[in-house]
């Protein structure tokens, strides 16, 4: 298997970190610290230039603009960026250009802002619509914020899609079922649902240790998440990855690529690539980042080659989170490599238990499957 495939155009993401606020489940690299915020601009204007020596030849045809908060910089910050992204690389017209939006920060006139600006894709960070599973986790907008953001983006002709969270803190499996419910309402094209990760937040972790009962049961999850895929299902949304539905032609372009293994360029602090057959990231510490490019150097703390026998577990591990799966032959060529009879005999079991399915000389997860998707994912690894 080749270490990457050349046929589909690459993705850039850049990370911008700043948040008004930090929220109780967030992994990410972040800060809400602003003063920074002007050189952090000007050393991802430096990165460009020195990665755009080293993509002269490439196509791109998405731009994914994460966080952070992205709708949290002002739009004339915005503007430059995206003008010297557009200015150094070779950008398809046509470009999926996503942004991440808060709620909070949607103001009228927002939506044709970004839209000015060449963005087509919105990623609304809604969570729930629940005000007190809102508050639990310290989101700064409510469900009425999130309702007006909503219908303010399907005015706009903008693609939508929006973020759930299941498992948060007070949420029960009804209360989830109307949020699902009413998002179905305003006829998202997209959506993306995760399960909350305890574990990534001491402060949610030591609170599900202390009070269980605010916290759905793995069994209540399980049926909720089964729930979620029949509503969305009947509203017109395929499942296509693990967390992710969409109205077919609506899937997220550049979220596509991560999953397919097509290279990708990480911009900013954190920011994680795929590109020329290495895995590289950037430092995760904001002064680290900002030193390294003042020295006119890419902040690198992470640079390896991805030898052939890596790039075809990846093939397989982020091909079975697509709904279509793997080729069979794939996964045959990988057990004759690696001889494991517990694994082959795991498969045999998942496939017994409709977790997996072979159909069309292809192996997929079930909706049963992607439930369990990590516990089957990790014995390729």
């Amino acid at each position: 298997m080749s270490s990457e495939p050349a046929t589909e155009p690459a993705g850039i993401y850049v990370h911008l970190p700043f948040c008004r606020s930090r929220c109780g489940y967030c992994a990410f690299v972040v800060t809400t610290d602003v003063s920074s915020r002007s050189e952090y601009f000007s050393a991802l204007a430096q990165e460009i230039e020195i990665l755009a020596r080293e993509a002269e030849a490439e196509r791109f045809d998405s731009i994914y603009l994460g966080g952070g908060t992205p709708s949290f910089v002002p739009v004339e910050e915005m503007a430059r960026l995206l003008e010297s992204l557009r200015r150094s690389f070779a950008i398809h017209p046509s470009s999926e250009i996503t942004i991440e939006v808060n709620p909070d920060d949607v103001a009228s006139g927002s939506g044709e802002s970004w839209a000015a600006l060449g963005v087509t894709r919105i990623s609304l960070g809604v969570q729930s619509l629940d005000d007190s599973e809102l508050a639990a986790v310290g989101r700064r907008h409510d469900g009425s914020g999130a309702r007006r953001a909503l219908e303010h983006f399907a005015r706009t002709g903008l693609s939508l899609s929006a973020d759930l969270i299941l498992g948060l803190p007070g949420q029960t499996a009804e209360s989830f079922a109307r949020t699902v419910e009413e998002i179905c309402g305003f006829g998202l094209p997209h959506l993306s649902v995760y399960l909350l990760e305890t574990e990534k937040s001491k402060v949610i972790e030591d609170d599900r240790r202390l009070h269980p009962e605010r916290y759905l049961s793995d069994d209540e999850q399980a049926d909720a998440w089964l729930a979620l895929g029949e509503r969305l299902g009947r509203a017109g949304l395929g499942h296509y990855e693990v967390s992710n539905w969409g109205v077919a032609g609506r899937e997220a372009k550049h979220n596509l690529k991560y999953w397919r293994r097509v290279p990708t360029l990480g911009l900013g602090v954190s920011a994680h690539e795929l590109w020329r057959g290495r895995r590289r990231a950037n430092v995760s510490a904001l002064p680290g980042y900002l030193a390294a490019l003042r020295d006119g150097r890419r902040p690198i703390a992470l640079d390896r080659p991805i030898e052939e026998e890596e790039a075809a577990r990846e093939g397989i591990v982020l091909g079975l989170r697509l709904s279509a799966g793997v080729p069979w032959p794939e996964i045959q060529s990988w057990l004759a490599g690696h001889p494991d009879p517990a694994l082959e005999e795991d498969l045999e079991i998942w496939e017994e238990e409709g977790l997996l399915v072979r159909h069309d000389g292809r192996l997929r997860l079930t909706e049963r499957g992607f439930l369990v998707s990590n516990e089957i994912l990790c014995r390729f690894v």
